[in-house]
């Protein structure tokens, strides 16, 4: 059998849930305890069948585990909550970033250019404002206050969550905050291509800070009395038009070209971006068309509600952690999606059948193949299909 049959014939049998498990275990997503009475593996069996099944908070998740076990013991929502709490936002978020570069590896998107989106993810909080982590957000559900991630996405054919930051009432400021996040994908060694926000980001903070990085951008922008005032007299002397006019928010901001598109229905659509205007018919025409490759971020929401927990614990740890989780499950199945076809919904079908065999019949595990010769054998089968495909293309 040659290699790349022994590839597919280990991806084939190599069980989902303990390349999940694996990798969570390998670095350490929390710490539990001393004396802690329960494995971490039962503990992260029990969040990965929330995250996966129909019973999709912890408090389910765990009784129907109990009511499925016949030999092992498994926790109570309370008891994973406890060991949660023992460990901090930071250590979530830093295991996550260490779990990313594993799945890095297999994607092979190392010195490459990457068109990134930034965004913020609100979750909406109905207590007390006072509580760690809750900062003001958009209002939504009738809540203006909640927990707020900054995640910062690759878009386009390779779909992944590159870095999550939990934002509270100190740290959003624009032009740190971008820095920051610039600073962390040279560390990972992408190169970006455009980076594409939301209104929240169209600011002179944002702005600056994207300018003095040299990093191409395009950000929906907002309409101000300014704006509107210059827009109405470009249409008194040139009817309901497109336009492009450079464009500052204060006499000291850094200026960038602002594109006003006209739509008959909704008025000016307005984008800001820093890129060179060649020609204005194609460049008010090819903006908000690049735009739309944002849209990708909002598609990747909606895949990572697919593997939510859901929870009313006011813990910023257990928050983050249910998040972090959320981004890695969706960050597995598109390193997965790399080789294979495959759905969220079939993940989660997959990785809750392998829960459920190993706790029902006390199973330690259901290791197949190690997390890292799981890797190994996705970056070998990816070789040789673009090698495959090379030598068809040359033989045409």
């Amino acid at each position: 059998m040659n290699q790349k049959n022994d590839s597919i014939e280990s991806l084939a049998t190599a069980s989902l849930m303990t390349v999940a498990s694996e990798l969570f275990s390998n670095h350490h997503i929390i710490t539990l305890p001393k004396g802690a009475k329960y494995t971490f593996q039962t503990i992260i069996m029990t969040l990965l069948h929330a995250a996966t099944s129909v019973n999709n908070s912890l408090e389910s998740a765990s009784n129907d585990l109990k009511l499925k076990s016949f030999l092992t013991k498994i926790p109570s929502a309370d008891t994973i909550f406890n060991y949660i709490n023992c460990n901090n936002v930071e250590y979530v978020l830093s295991s996550f970033r260490a779990m990313n570069r594993d799945i890095f590896k297999s994607m092979n998107i190392k010195g490459k250019v990457h068109d990134i989106a930034i965004d913020f993810h609100n979750i909406p909080f109905y207590g007390d404002e006072n509580t760690p982590l809750i900062s003001g957000i958009k209002p939504k559900n009738g809540s203006a206050w909640g927990y707020s991630y900054c995640t910062l996405d690759i878009i386009g054919d390779v779909k992944l969550t590159l870095d999550v930051i939990a934002i509270n009432g100190f740290n959003k400021n624009y032009f740190d905050l971008i820095t920051f996040l610039f600073e962390r994908l040279e560390k990972m060694q992408i190169k970006v291509g455009t980076v594409y926000l939301d209104k929240e980001f169209c600011n002179d903070d944002t702005i600056s800070a994207l300018t003095k990085l040299n990093i191409n951008f395009v950000i929906a922008a907002k309409r101000n009395p300014k704006i509107m005032g210059i827009l109405d007299n470009f249409k008194k002397e040139n009817g309901p038009a497109s336009t492009v006019f450079e464009y500052n928010f204060n006499k000291n901001g850094t200026y960038f070209n602002l594109v006003a598109t006209h739509d008959e229905e909704k008025g000016y659509i307005l984008f800001a971006t820093n890129k060179d205007v060649k020609s204005i018919e194609i460049f008010e025409k090819s903006i908000p068309e690049e735009y739309r490759k944002r849209w990708n971020i909002e598609t990747g929401y909606r895949v990572k509600n697919n593997f939510k927990i859901r929870t009313c614990t006011k813990s910023p740890v257990a928050r983050t952690l249910f998040f972090v989780i959320q981004c890695t499950l969706h960050n597995i199945l598109n390193m997965l999606k790399s080789v294979l076809e495959i759905t969220a919904y079939e993940l989660k079908s997959l990785i809750n059948e392998d829960i459920i065999k190993v706790i029902r019949y006390g199973l330690k595990s259901l290791y197949i193949i190690p997390f890292k010769l799981f890797l190994n054998y996705l970056n070998m089968y990816n070789k040789t299909r673009k090698r495959d495909l090379r030598n068809q293309l040359l033989r045409i």
